[in-house]
């Protein structure tokens, strides 16, 4: 299986935005148009289609702010797997390909993302990847993290 991690543009906008998380998980996840918007005014924010072939899959977005102390440089803020592509691998696969992208840069020695205290799936899908949960909390989210 092959994940590609492509910008999200004019080409793939609707297909990022049509995907949506299961109605349980909904309150743990923003909506893609609104991460996408975020991107609209925070120059630090990017977001990215997850793309299997050539279908949407997924919506991340990865943040790099270099002038943040070391530990707290690059973060994950948004990352889902569309309801219908959950449990085939896809997420396990494109979380691989954003630590592996996040961490080519100098600056990068850890990944930080932060996660809904009752999301225990989403927790154990992190931790199973290598993250470490932390003792810090961030607007009421948990904040886990990974070396690299």
């Amino acid at each position: 299986m092959t994940i590609k991690i492509l910008p999200v543009t004019k080409e793939n906008i609707r297909d990022c935005v049509k995907l949506e998380v299961s109605e349980e998980q909904k309150e743990f996840v923003a909506r893609n148009i609104a991460t996408i918007a975020w991107a609209y005014v925070d120059d630090t924010f990017t977001p990215y289609a997850i793309c299997h072939e050539d279908t949407v899959v997924g919506l991340a977005a990865v943040e790099h702010i270099p002038e943040n102390d070391p530990e707290d440089k690059h973060w994950i803020p948004r990352f889902m797997i569309g309801e219908g592509f959950q449990g085939k691998g896809y997420g396990k696969k494109a979380m691989k390909a954003l630590i592996e992208m996040i961490s080519s840069h100098e600056d990068c020695d850890r990944i930080r993302l932060s996660v809904v205290t009752e999301n225990e799936g989403a927790i154990e899908f992190y931790q199973k990847l290598g993250f470490l949960m932390t003792e810090e909390i961030i607007e009421n989210e948990l904040v886990m993290e990974y070396f690299v």
